[in-house]
């Protein structure tokens, strides 16, 4: 596939500022809930540069934390998308 259409047109260091300032901004309830989106967006483009860009760019304890957070926090409030997820436990 190709790379997303955004890294195309801005460069990587402005959205690696977007990206710090819109962690900053949400506050810790919400960034996590960013992360585990950001991350599944990742994934499922099944380009690698973007995932090594993720395994850069997003801090080792927050990448363990993704799972735990998808089951407590962004299920609960994205469920009614259902992404083959069941409700969290």
């Amino acid at each position: 596939p190709p790379p997303p259409a955004i890294s195309r047109v801005v460069p990587s260091k402005v959205q690696k500022s977007f990206n710090s300032k819109v962690l900053r901004n949400l506050g810790l309830l919400e960034s996590r809930l960013h992360l585990v989106g950001m991350h599944d967006a990742v994934w499922e483009s099944g380009v690698e540069e973007e995932r090594e860009k993720f395994e850069t760019e997003i801090p080792y304890v927050a990448r363990m934390m993704i799972e735990r957070w998808r089951k407590s926090l962004y299920i609960p409030k994205a469920g009614a998308l259902d992404y083959g997820y069941q409700s969290a436990v």
